[in-house]
């Protein structure tokens, strides 16, 4: 009944919303559509995942961001020019005012389909990143961001109210999918969603520094492909790096040159500091100076230029401490295998061995699990692991197709048994394994509902696993004779205690 009355309040609550913003009628619907397909499928969503807000948050979540940052709704007709235009991003975001951050209401143009109306809802919601962060902090935000809009609109995507099913094609961003299921499985979503511009710092701090650097470049190599602006400064910054490089091979003929900027560094130092020492040649300087600037260029004041000139002769001190740096003989050494390591870093985006990544990843996630004596979580563990199998890591192939499961199998059948989470089906934990392993491969919503039976058939021992009455998977395994091994369950009982 209780459920009843909340699915009642959330409907009315955003239909009053959606009228005090003036939106149309088929907007109005499809939001409304949209919330009860949530509502309807988020049981099994959260059952799967695990990781996920609770059911209330969700839905009030929805509600808070259509009533702060959606001004106005549009939907992308078929056929038309707009819907051509969102063929890539399925969703666009316009702000009011362009230096605004979003927390202003901004228009929200969408295809007219309930998954796409979640995930532009959500994306909507989501913060201005900080351009004063550096661009690997951007890069990992921007994948969190849109991984977490990915993983939220999961529950109209991939369940319907009765199944689930895994839509590779429909995933946004593979990339950051990724990037944001290994967080959240490491760290809770919790954590991860009140990662924002002025905490992102602190992430790296939490993990492995090897698995981060990883999956800090998937989170790059995403970014880059995201952000046409940020790549094309990257490029150029690249190719300086490289150009630098390069110089630097002929140390001598670079240190002279290094030599000859900062005598014209500190000459110029020199005329700045008797510009400003002197009030006529100042003025007289910011009169010639403006007599050769379009009119859109010039310089307001005479204080105005002065502020630019103390700015120049900031920027020349820095210059020159890093010229003095590389005049260090051991400066210079470090100066050049940190560039080559910065160089060899980004050359290596296009090759990210993901199999090694999610290798590390899963060692890492095994060493949690296997410090976990709580039975309930030990449960969440194991649909983790199952979720895990079948994430998408290209438009063909799931994780469970480029890297072995078995250990953390292994450590999770062993800890269910410890914890009398699983049915004992021997007197062997190997042979368990065997016998159940299929159940980390179904993709039945709830596991507990799972039943074994054991038979023998051509000589080999055949666990069947049955969901009610409908088979679900088996397993075989060879019983050697003379095996102390004992089968303890010969009839058809549930797997899990």
């Amino acid at each position: 009944m209780k459920s009843k009355l909340l699915k009642k309040d959330y409907n009315q609550e955003l239909e009053e919303i959606a009228d005090s913003k003036g939106f149309e009628k088929e907007a109005q619907n499809l939001l409304l559509s949209m919330l009860y397909k949530v509502e309807a499928s988020y049981d099994d969503y959260k059952t799967v995942k695990r990781e996920v807000p609770l059911k209330e948050d969700f839905l009030q979540n929805i509600l808070d961001i259509v009533k702060k940052y959606c001004r106005e709704i549009e939907i992308a007709k078929p056929n038309s020019l707009l819907e051509k235009e969102l063929e890539k991003s399925r969703c666009k975001i316009l702000e009011e005012e362009p230096d605004n951050k979003y927390n202003s209401e901004q228009k929200v143009i969408f295809f007219p389909n309930e998954k796409v109306v979640l995930y532009s809802i959500i994306r909507a919601g989501i913060e201005k990143i900080n351009y004063n962060l550096s661009l690997e902090d951007k890069a990992m935000l921007m994948a969190i961001q849109i991984g977490k809009c990915i993983g939220y609109s999961e529950v109209i995507r991939d369940f319907n109210g009765f199944s689930w099913t895994t839509l590779e094609g429909e995933i946004e961003s593979l990339d950051c999918n990724i990037v944001y299921t290994n967080l959240i499985y490491l760290l809770g979503e919790k954590v991860i969603s009140n990662i924002n511009s002025s905490n992102i710092g602190q992430l790296k701090e939490k993990i492995d520094k090897e698995l981060y650097k990883n999956i800090q470049k998937i989170a790059l190599r995403f970014y880059l492909s995201y952000d046409e602006k940020q790549n094309k400064i990257f490029e150029e910054n690249l190719r300086n790096d490289k150009k630098t490089l390069e110089d630097m091979n002929d140390q001598k003929k670079f240190i002279e040159n290094i030599s000859n900027n900062k005598k014209k560094m500190l000459f110029r130092i020199k005329e700045i500091d008797e510009t400003l020492n002197n009030p006529e040649d100042l003025r007289k300087e910011y009169l010639n100076k403006n007599k050769s600037l379009p009119n859109e260029e010039k310089i307001f004041s005479i204080s105005h230029y002065e502020e630019i000139l103390q700015k120049e002769r900031k920027d020349l001190l820095e210059e020159i401490e890093k010229s003095n740096k590389y005049q260090n003989p051991i400066e210079y050494v470090k100066i050049k295998g940190d560039l080559e390591n910065k160089i060899n870093y980004y050359d290596d985006l296009e090759k990210i061995d993901l199999k090694n990544i999610e290798e590390k990843f899963l060692e890492i996630f095994k060493q949690k699990i296997e410090k976990e004596d709580i039975k309930e979580k030990v449960l969440d563990y194991l649909y983790e692991i199952r979720y895990l199998k079948y994430l998408p890591i290209d438009k063909s192939k799931v994780l469970k197709d480029i890297i072995s499961f078995e250990d953390i199998e292994k450590v999770m059948i062993n800890k269910g048994l410890n914890l009398n989470l699983i049915t004992p089906i021997s007197n062997n934990k190997d042979t368990d394994y065997l016998l159940l392993k299929s159940i980390f491969n179904t993709k039945n919503i709830n596991l507990e509902d799972l039943c074994i039976k054991l038979v023998v058939k051509d000589g080999k021992l055949e666990s069947q696993i049955y969901d009610g009455d409908i088979l679900d998977s088996t397993n075989y395994i060879n019983l050697q004779k003379g095996s102390s091994v004992q089968i303890r369950k010969t009839k058809k009982v549930k797997i899990f205690n």
